[in-house]
């Protein structure tokens, strides 16, 4: 009795796990930049620069804690110990006990704890741009994988339109309609694409598994194609996307801050350049006689005021409002070429799809003319091997259209919203 049960619910586990994946959704790709965002192992391990970051502010809100010193003298000399006194007697010893605190400016400790908190929104604008390029990685991924499923379709509809041809000619062959010769070509068009399908296939598999792997999953993939109208949302002028790219890239919002932090370091290095005070109480028994005191000492700037360290941050100040410059040159050049670049994709996806039509019906003529004994087979094996060449080179242009509308995404910093 219990093995019936064990082998029922070992059965309603294989038929749910079935039709789980039978039922799964395919991945479109915004719900896979929304995957990488969610789950992909490597940025849940740059997540944790944040709160590195942020325990750098909690440690530059700490005060120095207070010093407490002793030292303890006693006489070597036995010849001068109190009467009925030893090595270790009280009348013996003279001890200093010390107790002491730093107290840092003000100015010192507040730009401290701005440069943390600055510090903390740099790491966020760092992660931001490690998702950026994450992004791009995954949505390239999930191309590589489109474009193979798509040559599999291709190989399929190749071997349909020649193994119908390849059994007519079988039936022609028996009636003497078809040579055996056109038999054998045939078999050897068929055969030289079901070789292709098997490894590409395989190659379909690959590629998902490295899909996987970006977006933080280990179960079995599936693609949702879109058509080319889902590509075609980015109806914004290219000034409206250089403005964009100027006000979200994390990478400008970095350097950015990093020219803000350089500004702190400046006030920082010159409160630096005064001295820290250390203020405390003396307890001092000697031979028995308490004495109570006060114990101050600051260091005095004659020869060392920070001067290096004020000149290097105003340095680095200078070097980054430079980056500031280069940066945004740079993404301007970034986004006028990816602009320009899609458009142009674009304009030729368009002509290809004009191409492609007229490969189509030449291949229907070209197969109707063979099949009423108008053509040859070999008319009809160039026309299948162009039709076949055409479509390759149309989906090679449909992909570069779509690259180049992720780049575009890529560089104006749109990608970081795709995935909501």
């Amino acid at each position: 009795m219990k093995k019936k049960v064990v082998l029922i619910v070992l059965c309603q586990s294989i038929v749910s796990v079935l039709y789980a994946q039978s039922n799964a959704t395919p991945l479109t790709l915004s719900q896979t930049l929304r995957l990488t965002v969610e789950q992909s192992p490597y940025l849940k391990i740059e997540n944790y620069n944040v709160p590195i970051a942020e325990g750098n502010v909690t440690t530059a809100k700490l005060r120095p804690n207070p010093v407490l010193n002793n030292q303890s003298l006693f006489s070597g000399n036995s010849n001068y110990f109190p009467d009925n006194s030893h090595f270790l007697g009280k009348s013996n010893r003279q001890v200093w006990y010390q107790l002491t605190k730093p107290f840092v400016p003000n100015a010192q400790r507040t730009n401290r704890i701005e440069l943390a908190n600055k510090n903390v929104q740099l790491t966020k604008y760092q992660l931001n741009e490690i998702k950026r390029n994450l992004l791009l990685d995954a949505a390239n991924q999930w191309l590589n994988a489109w474009a193979v499923g798509v040559q599999i379709d291709l190989l399929k509809a190749a071997i349909s339109n020649v193994d119908s041809l390849l059994i007519i000619n079988r039936l022609r062959l028996k009636n003497q309609f078809a040579t055996a010769t056109e038999v054998t070509r045939t078999q050897l068009l068929y055969d030289q694409y079901t070789v292709r399908l098997k490894a590409t296939q395989q190659n379909y598999q690959n590629e998902l598994k490295q899909l996987g792997l970006l977006i933080g999953t280990d179960t079995d993939l599936s693609l949702a194609d879109q058509d080319s109208t889902h590509w075609q949302n980015l109806n914004t002028s290219l000034p409206d996307l250089l403005n964009a790219a100027l006000k979200n890239r994390p990478d400008l919002q970095a350097t950015q801050q990093t020219n803000q932090m350089a500004e702190t370091n400046i006030l920082l290095q010159k409160a630096l350049a005064k001295p820290t005070p250390e203020l405390g109480l003396i307890y001092n028994p000697q031979n028995k006689i308490p004495y109570f005191g006060f114990f101050g000492t600051i260091a005095l700037p004659v020869f060392s005021k920070n001067q290096g360290e004020i000149q290097k941050s105003k340095i680095v100040k200078e070097q980054t409002a430079q980056s500031i410059t280069t940066a945004e040159l740079r993404i301007r050049t970034e986004v006028q070429t990816a602009y320009g670049t899609y458009m142009s994709q674009k304009q030729n996806l368009s002509r290809w799809q004009e191409i492609i039509q007229q490969s189509s019906d030449v291949l229907n003529t070209v197969r109707y003319a063979y099949l009423h004994g108008g053509t040859t087979i070999v008319d009809f094996l160039e026309a299948q091997r162009s039709w076949f060449d055409t479509q390759n080179i149309y989906y090679e242009a449909f992909l570069s259209y779509r690259r180049s509308y992720v780049q575009l995404l890529y560089t104006t910093g749109e990608i970081l919203d795709t995935e909501k």
